[in-house]
């Protein structure tokens, strides 16, 4: 949802800010007041394709950012233009790329007329609405399930099938580095203990005869002496107390610290037999670190690797022909899963196009006429399924007979390519929405589309213009009422010129054109009570009594 819109130097508007309502909000005003801006500029935010013929004139760069409210936090995003053609973007003050700002778009709003925002005329969008209609969200589950598995098996089976030769060299390889590894007997941490017993090992009489001089030291540092002092200087001072207690804590330091080293003195070895040992054990590690690794540890880790890599090629799993034979089992129950799940889209669609039709017979539009087109490209390693290759699914009669089984290509999604197929005017042969449909018309059809899916549609917010093109006072009641629906759901942005679509609006703003002689500018400001009534007048012909009286009915009747 869209929470707040900041329009900067942007065409004519040098600085609009709009808060709009979570349902239904209209915008109305003069024809050439700039109504369309709030379309533009939030396509340009959301990654729409705009250079610098959108910054105002005088200025030197458009910016537009925007608050959007997703399901689990708010996010801002700002997008600028200069005039050297350079965009910028940010996602929460940090650089986006327009990518990003699709992706962000895509989950957020469909905006009419812009082919690259309004996910409705993508075929696998199309493709989502029809399973989502039928409620057949299990079996394209279970179709995807089914396909993941049968990639699986093919990986497996394509690593067992690598050159034999080349497996066995490998094979060769593996057993060796793991024979070596496992008869090394490395324990973790192993070359690091190693390292502290050689040193000690190297070195015996330096270390006797450091030991030595430091319990010389001791035994002259007169700690006893000391002690003796400073307890009878306590006996003269009681307040001098603290300081018989660091002697008393001198003197007991200084004999456990004695007979530490006497210990440590009598535990020095002079054994050269085990520091040849240690020393031959640490080349060995050394030479096993220069090939598997920068430490005990990463040998280890290197070599469970290479028993794993061991185990996979040497048929501890499933050999070549019993992968073969699985992947033929999976490919006949995908078979059966994609065919059935075609099968009941194809049925499906029926339904669909006659409630669309219906609904968009609602909306003024009951010359349409609707199908959808299903597609099973050919694909030799896919599952044979008995479906036409090209099917075109109307109302008016069943679909063809399956034909005989062949292999088809195949995704996560099943064996169909679907089109939404459309004729708005009487006589023209059904084409792709994307080609067939104008502004007007594919918001028509998003609206009758979404009040068919009802409460299955996405939440998100829907920016119509053009919604009412061509339509008269009645069918601007019916297009009214259909938004409401809509704006049930969704969030909802109409730029209208009907006051009968106005009336229905939840948040009403009025788009005005400014000028002091020198620059021109639109002004975007919610109206209400009063105001409102006064601007649905000016819509039906002229701020008088009677259209004030004709404004006041078409708002007691929306609401």
């Amino acid at each position: 949802m869209i929470e707040r819109l900041v329009i900067t130097d942007f065409a004519v508007a040098r600085s609009v800010v709009i808060e709009p309502g979570p349902g239904l909000n209209v915008f109305t005003g003069e024809t050439g007041a700039g109504k369309s801006l709030v379309v533009d500029a939030l396509a340009f935010l959301l990654g729409g394709r705009r250079g610098r013929e959108v910054i105002a004139t005088g200025s030197e760069r458009a910016v537009v950012e925007g608050v959007l409210s997703l399901p689990e936090r708010l996010v801002t995003v700002e997008r600028s233009v200069a005039l050297s053609g350079r965009s910028a973007a940010r996602i929460d003050g940090q650089p986006a790329t327009l990518d990003d700002l699709r992706e962000l778009g895509a989950r957020v709003a469909d905006i009419h007329g812009q082919s690259e925002q309004l996910a409705i005329l993508r075929p696998a969008v199309q493709l989502a609405v029809l399973d989502a209609f039928a409620g057949l969200g299990a079996k394209r589950d279970a179709v995807a399930a089914t396909v993941r598995e049968l990639r699986d098996v093919r990986r497996q089976a394509e690593s067992l099938a690598t050159d034999t030769r080349e497996r066995e060299r490998l094979i060769d390889q593996l057993q060796f580095e793991t024979g070596e590894i496992e008869a090394a007997g490395l324990q973790p941490g192993e070359d690091i203990s190693l390292r502290e017993e050689s040193a000690r090992l190297a070195s015996p009489e330096r270390l006797i005869e450091a030991v030595t001089r430091a319990l010389e030291a001791l035994e002259g540092s007169g700690a006893g002496e000391v002690g003796r002092a400073v307890t009878e200087i306590a006996a003269r001072d009681p307040g001098a107390r603290q300081l018989a207690d660091l002697a008393a804590t001198l003197e007991a330091t200084t004999s456990d610290l004695g007979r530490a080293l006497r210990r440590y003195r009598e535990a020095i070895e002079d054994d050269p037999a085990r520091l040849a040992a240690v020393q031959e054990r640490l080349d060995q590690i050394a030479r096993l670190c220069r090939k598997y690794g920068d430490g005990v540890d990463q040998v280890i880790a290197y070599g469970a690797h290479a028993a794993e890599r061991l185990e996979s090629l040497t048929g501890a799993g499933s050999s070549l022909e019993e992968l073969l034979v699985r992947e033929q089992e999976i490919l006949a129950a995908l078979a059966a899963q994609a065919g059935e799940l075609s099968r009941a889209r194809r049925a499906a669609s029926r339904d669909l196009v006659h409630a669309l039709a219906r609904e968009l017979e609602n909306l003024g539009m009951g010359g349409a006429a609707l199908s959808v087109g299903f597609a099973c490209d050919d694909e030799a390693s896919g599952p044979r399924v008995a479906l036409p290759e090209y099917e075109v699914v109307i109302t008016e009669r069943p679909p063809l007979d399956e034909s005989e089984a062949r292999p088809v290509a195949f995704t996560e999604s099943g064996v169909d390519r679907i089109e939404f197929l459309a004729s708005f005017n009487p006589g023209e042969t059904p084409r792709p929405l994307a080609a067939a449909a104008s502004g007007g018309e594919t918001s028509r059809f998003l609206l009758a589309l979404t009040t068919v899916l009802g409460s299955q549609a996405e939440r998100r917010t829907v920016v119509l213009d053009e919604v009412d093109e061509s339509v008269g006072g009645r069918a601007g009641a019916l297009i009214g009422r259909a938004l409401i629906e809509l704006a049930a759901r969704h969030q909802v942005l109409c730029i209208t010129h009907l006051p009968q679509v106005a009336a229905y609006g939840q948040c009403h703003f009025v788009v005005t054109k400014e000028s002091d002689g020198q620059r021109t500018w639109s002004q975007v400001r919610p109206v209400t009570g009063e105001e409102r009534s006064a601007e649905l007048a000016a819509m039906l012909g002229g701020d008088s009594a009677e259209n004030r009286a004709a404004a006041a009915a078409l708002l007691a009747s929306a609401g």
